[in-house]
């Protein structure tokens, strides 16, 4: 009867699993390096938004425009990618956490960068970032407000040019 009970609490428990709410990873998220970035995403799972890289090959804050997608799990993976205003282009992907009561995004990233053929050897670079989500000051609106920048909206992508990385 004992093993009945327990088969029975475990397959109740995965089914409560399994229906638990979905998460969004609509909001603010910081890196230890100190770039940010502002991500929505849609019902459907698009992610759009901008990110400010603090590690440029300029020495100063780069923008990005940043389009993507979400799963709808409940520790969702995802996927998206930054174009820089300069010649190249960095893709991220990764895993929802949350450790310790904070919430993290655990990415794993390639940059790209345009060369002349003889250089391609050195035009990708790989590496991870850890993102933790920010509460304070996080502004989800008017996120596209520099001449240059796309603009989503409704599904379709507006580009009147492009940004840098990390």
């Amino acid at each position: 009867m004992w093993l009945r009970f327990l088969q029975l609490a475990v397959a109740l428990s995965l089914c409560l699993t399994n229906t638990a709410q979905a998460m969004s990873l609509s909001g603010c998220w910081d890196n230890d390096l100190g770039s940010n970035m502002t991500m929505i995403v849609s019902d459907s799972g698009v992610i759009s938004g901008a990110y400010w890289s603090k590690v440029s090959s300029t020495g100063q804050m780069a923008k990005g425009v940043m389009i993507g997608y979400q799963q709808d799990l409940k520790r969702p993976t995802f996927g998206f990618v930054v174009k820089w205003k300069i010649d190249s282009i960095t893709v991220w992907t990764g895993q929802y956490e949350k450790i310790a009561a904070k919430e993290h995004l655990k990415t794993v990233w390639l940059l790209r960068q345009n060369v002349n053929a003889s250089d391609n050897w050195k035009a990708t670079s790989i590496g991870m970032d850890l993102f933790t989500r920010r509460y304070a000051e996080c502004e989800l609106t008017d996120i596209w407000s520099e001449p240059g920048d796309v603009e989503l909206e409704a599904g379709s992508t507006t580009e009147t040019s492009g940004s840098e990385r990390d």
